[in-house]
């Protein structure tokens, strides 16, 4: 096993403080969901409303890209974080832009919100970075934040990623990041069955892809991801 939940967060904080992992641009594939399920915008300040969707959490917020994508669109937004120092980075964006959104450091095994808090929870490349045990716990939690029929928007590592099986082997498809801004930290890969085994039991998966990007000089390294559309049940 990885170090304690302190070290993460420790490991977290360096990894932000060093301007790392600041992205200042809303996710792709988050942007496509959004269009599809949500409301897609038409002009300026008008959208095809495709569910009403009032409250909205960012599960592992980051800096807050996608905290201040949904606050631009007026939705109640909250963001949630292990980094405090990640969680700086968000508010102080908040402010310069004038939004207002609820962004906190916490843990997203144990979100400290009430139930039924959210219409919409979304999460970019936060699963695949911890244990599958802690993954399920967290999509527990989610299930339990989230308004009935609510949507949760999940994108997960692939096991047809140039990058499965790199590092220390720490558990059954989870591995140590050995190098780069990542180093220490783990990832687990997903396959098709282990995704299913994540949502199945409190969604309804209701949009599924398998997002592929080939590149590198000899069009050998292969980033895969599975991007995840899923209705509470």
């Amino acid at each position: 096993m990885p170090g304690s939940e302190v070290d993460l967060a420790k490991r977290w904080n360096q990894v932000y403080s060093e301007k790392h992992m600041t992205n200042w641009y809303p996710s792709y594939d988050i942007l496509r969901f959004c269009s599809k399920f949500i409301q897609k915008r038409l002009t300026y300040d008008t959208y095809d409303v495709k569910k009403n969707v009032k409250s909205v959490l960012d599960l592992g917020s980051g800096n807050g890209r996608h905290v201040i994508f949904f606050a631009n669109q007026g939705f109640e937004v909250s963001g949630i974080d292990i980094s405090d120092d990640a969680i700086k980075l968000s508010k102080e964006w908040c402010a310069r832009e004038g939004l207002d959104a609820d962004c906190r450091v916490g843990d997203i095994t144990h979100l400290p919100y009430k139930d039924a808090s959210f219409d919409l929870v979304v999460s970019h490349g936060v699963l695949d970075h911890v244990h599958m045990s802690d993954a399920c716990s967290a999509v527990n939690e989610v299930n339990r934040v989230l308004t009935p029929s609510g949507l949760f928007y999940c994108d997960l590592r692939g096991t047809e990623d140039f990058e499965f099986e790199i590092g220390e082997k720490i558990s059954f498809n989870t591995f140590m990041i050995p190098e780069g801004f990542e180093k220490g930290l783990i990832q687990h890969f997903f396959s098709l069955k282990e995704v299913h085994e994540l949502f199945d039991e409190h969604f309804k998966i209701i949009y599924i892809e398998k997002s592929e990007h080939v590149y590198g000089p000899d069009f050998t390294k292969r980033n895969s991801r599975w991007i995840v559309g899923a209705q509470k049940l």
